[in-house]
């Protein structure tokens, strides 16, 4: 891959990558990926999160846990709105039939503590639970 450096994969080799790892998904679900990573990760895998994942691909809910950690950019452990909306287009791409809720309804039914905010476990509960047919 001529673009990996360090420990990312820029987004034009992520197809490469995927085919030698046997790795199969549809043409929407690979263009859904590749404008997730430009929109989320700045056009690159971390190799952690692209490594952790494949470690628990038979998981969906380890597998949601394992993307929402990443997209917690500023790393308090909580779901803001960005981190919400990328979630669920990621959630989409395997899971159309996700409800549509916007963020405050998300936090309303996903806080389950009431603290005002949604924890990565709390939020990985909530995807898990409203994805029905949520398979990464």
């Amino acid at each position: 891959m001529p673009t990996f450096c360090g420990d990312l994969i820029d987004l034009t080799d992520v197809p490469v990558l995927l085919k030698r790892l046997d790795f199969s998904c549809t043409e929407d679900q690979m263009a859904g990926y590749l404008t997730f990573l430009r929109d989320c990760h700045g056009g690159k895998l971390p190799l952690e999160v692209g490594i952790a994942s494949l470690g628990v691909a038979d998981d969906a809910r380890e597998v949601m846990r394992v993307h929402i950690h990443a997209l917690d950019r500023d790393r308090d452990g909580f779901v803001d709105e960005f981190e919400f909306k990328a979630t669920v287009q990621l959630c989409l791409l395997h899971d159309p039939s996700l409800a549509k809720v916007n963020f405050n309804k998300f936090v309303e039914e996903a806080d389950t503590d009431k603290d005002g905010k949604v924890s990565i476990a709390e939020a990985t509960e909530w995807f898990c639970e409203h994805g029905q047919n949520l398979k990464m």
